[in-house]
């Protein structure tokens, strides 16, 4: 697996290494001169408030020379980071590719405090093959009330449509809609479950071509994450799969 981004001089060595270390390759983590991005997050009430501390400077066409070529890659701006033409430009070579829109829907007032922007941009969503969003987020894309006929008409022939402890809508343009259930767990911090959601999913569906299934691992894979006490460990393979067939029997069809 490969990371593309771009950090500044703060972000260390180490973490870098923790990260190799994990089998994960950093040769394509570009170092800026300016700081890495930042968020302070505060949850309250199943509501995030989020204020950022700092900026890094955008990616560009330079960064993304050499990129290897992959069966699936996610792409998943934080604050408009990745322009929409540069992402349009990861899909030429791409068989399979996953967007998570947050970074575009971001906007931020003279505080840094972030707030949801109305954001569309038919020509990349019609070449990415599954969309990962929140329920806020779709809200921003096609309006307040969303629809089968809306969701057809974004582009994308999978939307995974998260909705926090209750569970994800997964619509298929081939497969219709299906209502997938969120594993139980203590949730300690849900910081980074869409991310993981969507990641899993891309790597089960490219190994499967199973959308139930891969829908499932992805929840499970999620569920891993919020009750994390730690950065290490995320739970194995085989724990993995047995909450994904939980997961999967209680998977039920709209």
């Amino acid at each position: 697996m490969v990371a593309v981004s771009k950090v500044g001089p703060d972000f260390g060595r180490k973490r870098l290494s923790w990260l190799q270390s994990h089998g994960l390759s950093t040769s394509h983590i570009q170092i800026a001169s300016s700081s890495t991005t930042c968020f302070r997050i505060n949850y309250r009430n199943d509501n995030r408030n989020m204020i950022v501390t700092s900026i890094c400077d955008p990616m560009n066409s330079d960064d993304l020379s050499g990129f290897p070529l992959s069966s699936a890659i996610h792409i998943g701006p934080v604050l408009h980071e990745i322009s929409p033409s540069l992402a349009i430009h990861l899909t030429n070579n791409n068989s399979l590719v996953g967007l998570d829109p947050q970074g575009y829907l971001r906007q931020l007032d003279s505080s840094g405090r972030v707030h949801v922007r109305n954001w569309i941009d038919h020509s990349l969503l019609k070449r990415i093959a599954v969309l990962k969003v929140s329920e806020g987020e779709l809200s921003a894309i096609i309006g307040i009330k969303w629809s089968i006929r809306k969701l057809s008409t974004l582009g994308p022939d999978i939307v995974l449509l998260t909705k926090g402890p209750r569970g994800m809508i997964v619509w298929s343009r081939e497969n219709g809609m299906f209502s997938v259930p969120a594993y139980e767990t203590l949730v300690r911090d849900p910081t980074g479950a869409g991310d993981a959601l969507a990641g899993s999913f891309l790597v089960a569906w490219v190994r499967t071509s199973d959308l139930l299934w891969s829908a499932a691992v992805g929840s499970a894979m999620a569920s891993m994450v919020v009750a994390k006490t730690s950065l290490t460990h995320f739970g194995n393979r085989r724990q993995i799969e047995r909450r994904a067939t939980e997961i999967l029997d209680q998977t039920t069809r709209i």
